[in-house]
């Protein structure tokens, strides 16, 4: 008997057409069954006369077999060639439980935009503080605009975004966008700006620190997004001693995200301390942000079993 080919899903067709709110709920829902990050290899690429790019494929699992894999591309001058694109490029493979046949693949540079967002934004449902008004964005690359977007659907209350970015150019073009009913300004004074904030995101590729815990205000929330090897780090020791620490899935972060991984291996932070990650707080096995003074801190580390959780939703939904 002749398998059936996979069916291909383009997911900048389909996510364009849906509510933020949908891709939320969906992985809250799938945080309440048993997933794991099963692999991860990361290797940089050497090329000829342009910039290295890098590699990275995430493979994820779930107990009852069900499993999938992605391959990322990430070429970061790609935005200096004569015809600009994406840095960031991905495809995923969705293999079927029971036998093993690949049931989909799935395009589009909105997967893994939007399962980033989403990731950050169902934390906030968690650790924001009661309705925010202000937001401060360092970074303004591809994911921005996809963040802003998801963060903004579960904060509604947020009327003002500040846009920081190395390359003030940039900041500038995402502002001009006014793609949300808020007032959006070009931070000039970053300090200045994160001292006003009640939440702060970190969407940049450093390798140093460029938040300073020390500029945070009493009852913010942190997301880290950026940082996705161990020796990438978007903010300093100040900002995890003063913080609650969340993150999206304990090992993995531990392992791979500078963030984390840095502080665990100083001292600075010990894994006993990390109050919780995604899969506590949906179980409710502990509370979110348990008071408006404090400062909640959530490192967005991806992984496979986060990729896997939005495949099967693309996969078996009738969007």
């Amino acid at each position: 008997m002749t398998q059936a080919l996979p069916r291909v899903i383009d997911s900048d067709a389909v996510l364009e057409r849906l509510s933020p709110i949908a891709l939320i709920d969906a992985l809250e829902k799938k945080h309440l069954e048993d997933y794991e990050t099963i692999g991860r290899l990361y290797t940089p690429v050497s090329r000829v006369e342009r910039p290295g790019a890098e590699m990275l494929i995430w493979a994820g699992a779930r107990a009852d077999g069900s499993m999938g894999a992605k391959i990322v591309s990430i070429s970061p001058d790609n935005g200096q060639l004569s015809a600009p694109a994406p840095t960031v490029h991905s495809a995923f493979a969705l293999v079927d439980r029971l036998d093993g046949h690949f049931r989909s693949f799935i395009v589009g540079e909105s997967f893994t935009r939007c399962k980033t967002a989403a990731d950050s934004a169902l934390a906030a449902r968690y650790l924001a503080p009661l309705k925010p008004t202000k937001l401060v964005v360092l970074g303004a690359g591809a994911q921005a605009r996809t963040h802003l977007t998801y963060l903004h659907a579960v904060c509604p209350s947020i009327e003002r975004i500040d846009v920081w970015n190395r390359n003030r150019s940039r900041a500038e073009q995402l502002v001009e966008e006014r793609f949300l009913p808020v007032n959006f300004h070009v931070s000039n004074d970053l300090e200045a700006s994160v001292a006003g904030a009640d939440i702060v995101v970190c969407l940049t590729s450093s390798s140093t620190p460029v938040l300073d815990g020390k500029w945070l205000k009493q009852g913010c929330h942190v997301d880290l997004v950026g940082g996705f090897t161990p020796d990438m780090r978007e903010t300093n020791d100040a900002a995890i001693l003063r913080s609650s620490v969340f993150v999206d899935h304990r090992k993995l972060t531990a392992e791979h995200c500078g963030d984390i991984f840095q502080p665990l291996k100083s001292g600075i932070l010990d894994m006993s301390t990390i109050r919780g990650d995604l899969f506590d707080l949906c179980r409710k096995k502990i509370p979110g942000r348990r008071n408006p003074q404090e400062i909640t801190l959530f490192k967005n580390g991806g992984g496979g079993h986060l990729d896997l959780m939005v495949a099967e939703w693309l996969s078996e939904s009738p969007h």
